[in-house]
């Protein structure tokens, strides 16, 4: 039956059939495609989103004379004085056995820089071990987890209040059933053996607590390949729905963290709006996008504010959040780098028709013992202001401005945008920092156009736009031929000619039409996918013995598969049939011979870690196959 079908889809009918239903299935895809992301961007109903930052102050003219003076000023002392939570993250570690200078700078992270700053928790958004051996071969290393153990349970002070949170990351997760290594070596208190969300509440002494709520996207089970992309089911999505309107309901402060940011995270369900009940998503796994997405944060259109932390691997980064009155404020630190200061709150209080106070609030860390800190507003207005030390970490500076001499400072943002910090050491040094410039909080650095896009975009979405566009216009290139009276008009004939020559020789034209529609219908794998898991891989769903994957995990890989392979030989094939009648063949033969050459040799080290590692990290069974379609092609063309 599949035969006869095969040979009535070679005919000339058939292949007028075949492109008048792949034209209108590419259409179609396409609109899907368009439809479904623009679908993302309907804004919540009936949800309450605060889209500004800055909160402007309760104590508004109208107030202010309604109290004494007296009465003002106490009220005004008080609210400098209520309290905050700052909080630290870090994320993509990777430690791994070997080396033995970074696993040495991680460990005085935790004893220097934890033990000066004392935050509330430290948020690990995943990748904290390496899992890789040979390079290509994932594999969850004991040794690795020891070293992280050592590293952090063993080192944390027990006289440091701080909840230590690490979360899985892909790498943490690879040949893994049941997170079974992380399960052991964890060091987040209350670790469950499931993966509803478990809220970390951070009691707030002016009674606004923080809810931390972990979204754990990672597989299960955590197959050895496929993993760049996370998933997040439909019942864990309720969970965390269910967890943060408990938390909302109380009017906590929530923050979520997780390693995977939103567009790499595949799930039935919008998550960007529920994770817009909250005040910000703290992520990882990007890294810094090989140095030119960073700073990598942007705010959604359904109000969420994402921001992806660059990793500790390659640039030792670590982040202080502080969480002020509802107001979110970070810096990204690398380590060593001392001091740090964060203007966590400023607050704008009208005392009459010519006259503002502003009371700035400052976390200031060293590692030396601090003698004194002074602040000014800019060069011009000159005079250094001694700020008063509150508790811990936290400095208050009282600022009266006359707002006729100075109208240009008109709110907060505008006020701290030349705030300049002084910081005295007991030693005698002193360090002098801008705001928003040399290392001091508030302002945010503007975030890398390409981060934001990055950031925006669901990216399988976009892996599989990219596909379905290239293997479709390569199907509609080698049907030309058969059509070239009707495009001669506005086609090349050289082009005609080419696609006519590919299409009437009956075993070039099956054999590239296998070549670049098997990956959309065959199986890419059947095997192991994690320990005795066994299962099959397709574009379409991954499949094992006890769940089923959704099938966007593979574009990624699709897409790599059509940059490195099906797009170039494709390509150099046409090319070749293009100019076998012109006077150029001669010249153009070794060019070609080398691509073809260049090409093939790029998926034998892919097929060698398949057949003598095991590793399906590169797709080495798939590419096996379309290399040897990719030889025997380039034998009869």
């Amino acid at each position: 039956m599949m035969t006869s079908l095969w040979a009535r889809a070679i005919t000339p009918r058939g292949r007028r059939i075949y492109l008048l239903m792949a034209t209108g299935l590419f259409v179609l895809s396409m609109s899907l495609l368009v439809m479904k992301s623009w679908s993302g961007r309907v804004p919540l109903k009936n949800l309450e989103i605060s889209y500004g930052f800055y909160q402007s102050s309760p104590f508004l003219e109208s107030n202010h004379l309604q109290y004494s003076h007296r009465e003002w000023e106490e009220k005004v002392t008080k609210e400098s004085q209520r309290g905050l939570t700052w909080l630290v993250q870090i994320s993509d570690i990777h430690l791994h056995t070997g080396a033995v200078e970074e696993v040495q700078h991680f460990q005085e992270f935790v004893d220097d820089a934890i033990t000066i700053l004392k935050p509330a928790a430290v948020l690990v958004t995943g990748d904290l071990t390496n899992s890789k051996t040979y390079g290509v071969k994932l594999m969850q290393l004991p040794q690795e987890w020891s070293i992280y153990q050592r590293s952090v349970r063993d080192r944390l002070t027990p006289d440091i209040s701080t909840h230590w949170l690490d979360i899985v990351g892909n790498h943490d997760n690879f040949d893994e059933v049941q997170q079974a290594h992380f399960k052991t070596h964890a060091v987040q208190v209350n670790f469950s053996s499931t993966r509803t969300a478990k809220a970390t509440i951070i009691q707030g002494s002016d009674g606004q607590n923080v809810t931390l709520l972990p979204l754990d996207a990672s597989l299960k089970p955590g197959i050895r390949a496929y993993n760049f992309l996370g998933y997040l089911p439909e019942e864990e999505f309720q969970k965390l729905l269910e967890a943060t309107q408990e938390a909302h309901a109380k009017g906590d402060i929530i923050l979520f963290y997780g390693h995977y940011p939103t567009s790499t995270i595949v799930s039935a369900k919008d998550m960007r709006k529920l994770l817009a009940m909250g005040t910000a998503y703290l992520c990882g796994h990007l890294h810094t996008g090989f140095g030119f997405v960073d700073p990598m944060w942007t705010r959604h259109t359904t109000g969420l504010l994402e921001v992806e932390l660059a990793d500790w691997f390659h640039n030792h980064r670590y982040r202080i959040l502080a969480v002020d009155n509802g107001h979110l404020t970070w810096i990204d630190v690398t380590h060593p780098s001392w001091p740090v200061v964060i203007v966590s709150g400023v607050g704008r209080y009208p005392k009459g028709q010519a006259s503002v106070r502003y009371v700035v609030r400052l976390l200031v860390f060293t590692n030396e013992e601090i003698s004194a800190v002074s602040m000014r507003i800019d060069d011009n207005l000159g005079h250094w202001i001694t700020c008063r030390h509150e508790y811990g970490p936290l400095y208050t500076a009282t600022v009266d401005v006359q707002t006729d001499a100075w109208e240009a400072q008109v709110n907060e943002e505008e006020f701290v945008k030349n705030l300049q910090v002084l910081v005295g050491n007991s030693s005698g040094s002193k360090t002098l920092l801008r705001v928003g410039m040399e290392g001091a909080g508030f302002v945010r650095p503007q975030p890398s156009y390409f981060g934001s896009i990055i950031l925006s975009v669901k990216l399988h979405d976009v892996f599989l736009v990219i596909y379905v566009t290239g293997i479709g216009m390569s199907c509609l290139l080698l049907m030309l031929g058969r059509y070239q009276v009707r495009y001669e008009s506005f086609i090349p004939k050289r082009v005609v000619g080419a696609s006519s020559s590919l299409n009437h020789n009956h075993a070039v034209f099956n054999l590239l039409m296998l070549f670049l529609l098997y990956p959309l219908i065959g199986p890419w794998y059947v095997g192991n996918l994690a320990k005795d898991k066994v299962g099959v891989v397709f574009m379409w769903g991954i499949f094992t013995e006890s769940s089923t994957l959704p099938g966007e995990l593979t574009y990624p890989d699709a897409f790599f598969l059509l940059v490195t392979l099906q797009m170039p030989v494709f390509t150099i094939i046409f090319i070749k049939k293009l100019v076998s009648t012109d006077s150029t063949r001669h010249r153009c033969g070794r060019w070609l011979t080398s691509c073809m050459m260049i090409t093939v040799g790029f998926q034998i080290p892919c097929i060698l870690a398949w057949l003598v590692l095991d590793s399906i990290l590169l797709n080495g069974p798939l590419r096996l196959i379309l290399t040897v379609i990719t030889l025997s092609l380039w034998k009869r063309i």
